[in-house]
């Protein structure tokens, strides 16, 4: 009886040190994943700063654009032209390089935009409704990006005169 109580005791007792074990190993394994997700947070957090910062910049330039368009004495095409070389002189940050191509592309429908209005301003037109597809294409595509990386979209259209 004795040698049984003995058996079943050192069986418990291997059975106990084996679970401990392995909680160890799983205490391990949520720190690695801690450590991951720590990271994966912080990357996300640097990206949506540059996001933001570019925006700012963007944002000045079409505030600025807009201004130039509707000074007197001041060539609409000229505005938009400028429009085009400032937009292209901010760089897209490192961190943005994923989203490159939708930046980009809603920069391209921002200059088409701004060529439609300078082209419907020098006619002397006020009903800039032909340019409005270009401006709606720059918005998605910006809101897209702010979407895909977990931030809310600004609203674009206050931007704007």
């Amino acid at each position: 009886m004795k040698k049984l109580s003995f058996l079943i005791s050192a069986a418990a007792l291997t059975l106990m040190l084996g679970a401990c074990s392995n909680k160890a190993s799983t205490g391990d394994e949520k720190e690695e994943a801690t450590a991951e997700t720590t990271e994966a947070a912080d990357e996300g957090k640097e990206v949506r700063s540059a996001l933001l910062s570019y925006q700012g910049e963007v944002t000045k330039v079409i505030r600025n654009t807009d201004a130039n368009l509707t000074a007197e004495g001041q060539d609409p095409a000229e505005a938009a032209a400028a429009f085009e070389k400032e937009a292209k002189a901010v760089s897209v940050p490192e961190e943005l390089t994923d989203y490159t191509k939708d930046i980009e592309a809603a920069v391209d429908s921002l200059s088409q935009y701004y060529a439609k209005k300078a082209e419907l301003v020098k006619a002397g037109s006020q009903d800039m409704s032909e340019a409005e597809p270009f401006k709606e294409e720059y918005i998605n595509s910006m809101t897209k990006v702010f979407e895909e990386v977990e931030l809310s979209a600004p609203a674009f259209n206050s931007v704007f005169q």
